[in-house]
């Protein structure tokens, strides 16, 4: 999606497009999140496009609810922080606002300058008032909450009806749990009537077309709250307290929703919400995890049990770091570290004290600043540094260690004193890596930046990668600007050669094709460099330009990855790009055969079709021009060959293979996608790994059904014969196949 924004130049998405795209994530969300899950980090370059269809990627994200590693984009995270089902629902609102304005998340609510007319414009503005319920800062003023809620919303838009009004569904909501609450301090009752009736309904019944009374049984269902620990305070979702847990059972209409946070200090708020089944007692247990991070003035306890008393912006340990924190260390990082162990009297307890280098105490702090993080004990804005007890001397030290300068020393929070940082490049829209990681696309202004020594790496397709290593003070307010130094780089959408000479097509926007197959030259100079053995000779004579064979899928999967190697040392192709060989559904797509991306290619393969890589005609003598290397007249003259074997009419003037482009491209540019050599693509037949797929038919293929389009070859992945060859691609190694989204007009 990230490509596809910055394709669009600011030009906001057709509504259509961006409601699609928005309920096929929010239902996405939905099954996550009703699994206990939470994605932690919605934001565009983490959506990708298979097939056309938007789905989640970077998975390795994916966590429990509440876990405490901080993980999240800046201006993609809600104020009351990350981690949650709801703050997934807010990232892809940003999300949202991002396709349907054209504008950066940092931006909302600016609207853009002009807004689409007709039936784009009702569509435009519903989904304008969706995205700003979702994004709405104050948690207790979003109406559209949970994933589930927001699909509902975006499928209404989709069907042309209306979203419902936000002050109306907050007037319906507020008013019933009002009246729970009122209820529940006066312990008068233990209904809970959440929900609205329908028009004309009261308690008993339902008036009909007629005027007529009809029964109409209302049925009910129970929820039990609790918590782990219990005690905490529960609140509705207007902020209106309810009662300690446990709560007494309450008595709920089927189908209602519930909603209720948890409040205890020493611990993170959490949100429970759902709704009643009939008949049955749903139970609602909220286990909280612990968020003690250290406030000003107060005396602070950490995870170990150390206390840590308040000073001027800072908080200090009581006593110096002990044993038994430094041996959890050692255990959970696997290091060993130089240090003396001594006993020490603090506070009139004898404690076994750490003795080591300023070094080992800050490569210590730096693993306790990350684990007090996780656990809860410090937000995201703390860290933890070593106070070394210098000039530090007891009759219990080593000579060794008074010689190395080996010392106790105390651990003491502080707040990051975080810089802000501004990157610009020329051209802009490079993409920015900060020690790695990705920050955004320049021009760029982070405002939470962590001091210290960063490596900054600045990447935009046809340029030169441009690294720097930069020492970024306290507090600091620095500009960078970069001049990028174009050079022969991939760039997706156009025509390119790579250092081999192979010469890509572009296929889309997301994929460059080899305009043929890989050449006996290409791959001599892999096994030549990579110090591989050459492919058995065929049989047969072949020159530089013809297509390899004798290589089995193993074999040409291992060359990609040699040449993905090679070209990024070169800096032709980027990190994230990859050769690869294609997969059965992108060869398809080659030959204008539209398959089902659910389906495996033993399924596809059943599809009805008659349509070859030159068209629909058969015999291919009568399509008028030579349509690729086939078995023919000339092949018929090979002593190997039987002339029942061949196409009758057809010559081509080959015996064996060809030199590659040797016959006309199709209209996306690309040979020999009939014949010449089979082609390797890189799925298994039926998915269990047994059988591997080639496609296209090879100089000795003659059979009408083995030169449709949905044929498949069907051997196993390390067979390598004279027949079989393969053409490459290479793409994002993160999205294999997306979608053109497109501006609106």
């Amino acid at each position: 999606l990230l490509t596809d924004l910055k394709n669009a130049a600011g030009k906001p998405i057709r509504p259509s497009i961006v409601a699609e795209v928005g309920l096929r994530l929010a239902e996405a969300l939905e099954y996550l999140h009703n699994k206990g899950l939470a994605h932690r980090d919605i934001k565009p370059s983490n959506i990708i496009f298979v097939d056309g269809k938007a789905k989640l990627a970077d998975i390795g994200l994916v966590a429990a609810h509440g876990q405490r590693t901080f993980v999240g984009t800046e201006g993609f995270v809600p104020p009351e922080g990350p981690g949650s089902a709801q703050a997934d629902v807010y990232g892809l609102g940003k999300v949202l606002y991002e396709m349907i304005s054209g504008k950066d998340r940092m931006l909302f609510p600016e609207l853009p300058d002009e807004i689409p007319e007709g039936v784009n414009r009702k569509r435009w503005l519903a989904l304008n008032q969706v995205i700003c319920d979702v994004c709405e800062p104050r948690v207790s003023k979003r109406s559209i909450k949970t994933a589930s809620e927001l699909a509902v919303a975006l499928r209404r838009i989709l069907h042309g009806k209306r979203v419902r009004s936000r002050r109306r569904r907050l007037f319906l909501k507020a008013l019933p749990v009002f009246v729970v609450a009122s209820l529940l301090a006066l312990g008068l009752s233990q209904t809970f009537p959440w929900g609205s009736r329908e028009k004309g309904e009261d308690s008993q019944g339902s008036q009909n077309t007629d005027g007529a009374t009809a029964t109409r049984e209302t049925e009910y269902g129970f929820v039990k709250v609790l918590s782990e620990p219990s005690g905490a305070a529960v609140y509705d979702e207007n902020g209106v307290f309810i009662e300690m847990t446990p709560l007494k059972n309450i008595k709920a209409k089927a189908g209602s929703r519930y909603y209720f946070e948890f409040r205890l200090d020493g611990y993170r708020a959490k949100v429970k919400e759902g709704s009643v089944v009939a008949n049955e007692t749903t139970i609602v247990n909220a286990v909280l995890s612990i968020y003690a991070p250290p406030v000003e003035g107060e005396e602070w306890v950490d995870y170990f049990g150390i206390h840590y008393q308040p000073m001027d912006d800072y908080h200090i340990s009581s006593g110096f770091v002990r044993l038994r924190q430094w041996r959890q260390y050692e255990k959970e990082t696997g290091k060993k570290s130089e240090l003396e162990v001594i006993p020490l009297s603090e506070s009139g307890e004898l404690h076994q004290v750490v003795l080591t280098t300023k070094k080992e105490a800050e490569l210590f702090s730096d693993w306790q600043s990350q684990k007090e993080v996780e656990r809860g004990y410090l937000n995201e804005t703390q860290y933890i540094i070593p106070h070394m007890a210098e000039g530090f001397y007891s009759d219990k030290m080593s000579l060794a260690a008074v010689k190395k300068g080996l010392a106790p020393f105390q651990s003491v929070v502080k707040k990051i004193p975080f810089a802000h940082l501004s990157i610009q490049s020329t051209p802009s829209g490079a993409i920015v890596q900060i020690n790695g990681v990705y920050r955004g696309i320049t021009p760029l202004q982070l405002d939470r930046v962590k001091p210290g020594n960063l490596e900054l790496a600045l990447s935009l397709e046809g340029f030169r990668r441009n690294t720097q290593s930069i020492l970024l003070k306290d507090e600091a307010h620095k500009k960078i600007n970069v001049s990028l130094q174009r050079n022969n780089s991939a760039v997706f959408g156009r025509k390119w050669k790579n250092s081999l000479g192979m010469q890509f097509v572009p296929v889309g926007e997301e994929l460059l094709v080899s305009a043929w197959e890989t050449r006996v030259s290409d791959y001599q100079t892999y096994t030549s460099e990579a110090k591989v053995r050459t492919p058995k000779s065929p049989g047969f004579e072949q020159g530089p330009h013809h297509p390899v064979v004798q290589v089995s899928r193993k074999e040409a999967k291992k060359f990609c990855q040699w040449l993905t190697q090679r070209d990024r040392k070169l800096e032709l192709i980027s990190e994230d790009s990859e050769y690869r060989l294609l997969t059965d559904l992108e060869w398809s797509r080659l030959v204008g055969l539209e398959d089902d991306p659910d389906h495996l290619p033993s399924r596809r393969e059943l599809k009805n079709v008659v349509l070859f890589p030159w068209g629909e005609i058969w015999p291919p003598e009568k399509v008028g021009y030579k349509v690729g290397n086939l078995a023919d007249k000339s092949a018929a003259k090979a002593l190997d060959i039987r002339r029942s074997r061949t196409l009758f009419y057809y010559e081509d003037g080959y015996q064996y293979t060809s030199p590659v482009g040797s016959f006309p491209p199709n209209e996306l540019g690309i040979y020999d996608l009939a014949g010449n050599a089979y082609e390797w693509v890189s799925d298994d037949y039926a998915g269990k790994g047994k059988y591997g797929v080639l496609r296209g038919g090879c100089w000795k293929t003659y059979l009408k059904e083995h030169l449709n389009v949905t044929s498949r070859n069907v051997v196993k992945p390390n067979k390598a014969t004279p027949l079989f060859g393969f053409r490459i691609t290479l793409a994002k190694t993160n999205q294999p196949l997306t979608s053109n989204l497109q501006p609106s007009q």
